[in-house]
């Protein structure tokens, strides 16, 4: 196993973060340098800038290209799990528990204990 695989294991539970965070900036250096070739670039003042900002952009691209599945997948799981936590109905409840509960493994720490309560809640 590798180092980042190592660690990206040890942070289970901060991954809805950790890829939403890293996402949101990669979205940020992509736009900031997006704007400067589109219109800072032909500017006078901005034109030495050009390297830079083409670099930012390969390197944003990169990252969102790594960085955008995980978040998208994670947030697919708090939405499944937000949606049967909403559901009034208990036989759909019971359905859809092994997605629950595949969501919540996925999502970790706070979502699993979440969905535990919202589970011991549900039997009372």
């Amino acid at each position: 196993m590798t180092l980042i695989q190592r660690l990206w294991d040890r942070a289970h539970g901060q991954h809805l973060a950790i890829t939403a965070t890293t996402s949101g900036g990669g979205l940020v250096a992509f736009g900031a340098a997006a704007f400067h070739l589109i219109a800072l670039r032909p500017l006078p003042d901005w034109e030495a800038m050009t390297g830079l900002a083409i670099s930012v952009l390969v390197i944003s691209s990169l990252v969102l290209l790594v960085a955008v599945p995980p978040f998208l997948r994670l947030r697919g799981h708090v939405a499944s799990l937000e949606e049967i936590m909403a559901t009034s109905s208990i036989a759909e409840r019971r359905r859809r528990r092994a997605e629950g509960d595949e969501a919540a493994a996925a999502l970790g720490a706070g979502w699993a204990e979440r969905w535990k309560r919202f589970l011991e809640d549900g039997r009372r």
